[in-house]
């Protein structure tokens, strides 16, 4: 089963997506929050029903949700970073303004920066509370799966220097308005093992990144138990869980306006997103 956010008619709905139909099923439940802690009650209600070709995704999250995104997760993507796998993950935020769903544009924001990147990454959302759990347990506190594309503004985040230091810009690298698709929904009961799925990235049907998720270094379960030790996780919250080797930036590769990201992740779908410049 498949559960998002859609927007249709100037309207923020909540849809079980069936193939090319979305059940609209708002008036169920009290919010998305509501809904991706209650998926039992999802699968039961048929709502009135829409093509999908006609209405908005949204980002399987609200405003009033965390994305979490855990950095430097899979060895090859470190080594090609020239970091070190740090002791514990390193964990960033991404703010609700700068989510966008699947189909919407990413924003080039080229007064500020003049190299966006594309990053791969399996996303999992939490279906319950969750505080100091372990890992052993963890992943029962996960509704789904979701796709996140962390598309990253490289020469910002690369580009601080503090002294004779080179530091890191998490916050202008990463969390700039309407840059980062999350989506298109979430895959609910359909992933039997997050860390055994094939996951890859293409830019205008070129394949950028071609990998599995078992070559993360820490588990999605590793991260919600990490995760909730700091913050109580929330039905609704997002763990980005880390990009495989093969991002832009150290091909020499990056995004231009026009060109189409597809995000694949075994099991979950495809989000696609194109690149559009900011105005």
């Amino acid at each position: 089963m498949r559960i998002g956010r859609f927007e249709r008619g100037g309207e923020t709905r909540i849809g079980r997506f069936e193939a090319d139909v979305v059940h609209d099923v708002t008036t169920e439940f009290d919010g998305f929050q509501d809904a991706i802690s209650r998926p039992g009650d999802v699968a039961d209600l048929a709502g009135e029903t829409h093509d999908v070709e006609s209405v908005t995704h949204l980002p399987p999250t609200t405003a009033e949700n965390t994305v979490f995104c855990a950095a430097l997760n899979y060895e090859a993507h470190a080594e090609e970073s020239n970091i070190e796998v740090p002791e514990w993950p390193l964990v960033f935020l991404k703010l609700p303004r700068t989510l966008v769903g699947h189909g919407e544009p990413i924003s080039y924001h080229t007064r500020v920066t003049e190299e966006i990147d594309y990053e791969a990454e399996l996303a999992a959302v939490m279906g319950e509370p969750a505080r100091h759990v372990s890992a052993d347990e963890a992943l029962e506190y996960v509704a789904g799966y979701t796709i996140l594309n962390d598309t990253s503004a490289r020469d910002l985040q690369l580009g601080l220097q503090v002294g004779d230091d080179e530091m890191l810009d998490w916050f202008s690298g990463k969390a700039m308005q309407r840059t980062t698709p999350v989506g298109p929904y979430v895959a609910v009961d359909e992933i039997d093992d997050p860390q055994d799925l094939h996951i890859a990235s293409r830019v205008d049907g070129e394949t950028m990144q071609d990998d599995n998720t078992g070559m993360m270094i820490r588990s999605v379960a590793d991260l919600v138990s990490f995760v909730s030790s700091r913050v109580e996780l929330k039905p609704g919250d997002i763990i980005a869980t880390g990009t495989p080797e093969g991002v832009g930036t150290f091909q020499d590769i990056q995004l231009n306006p026009g060109e189409t990201v597809e995000i694949e992740v075994e099991g979950v779908g495809t989000l696609e997103n194109t690149v559009e410049e900011a105005e």
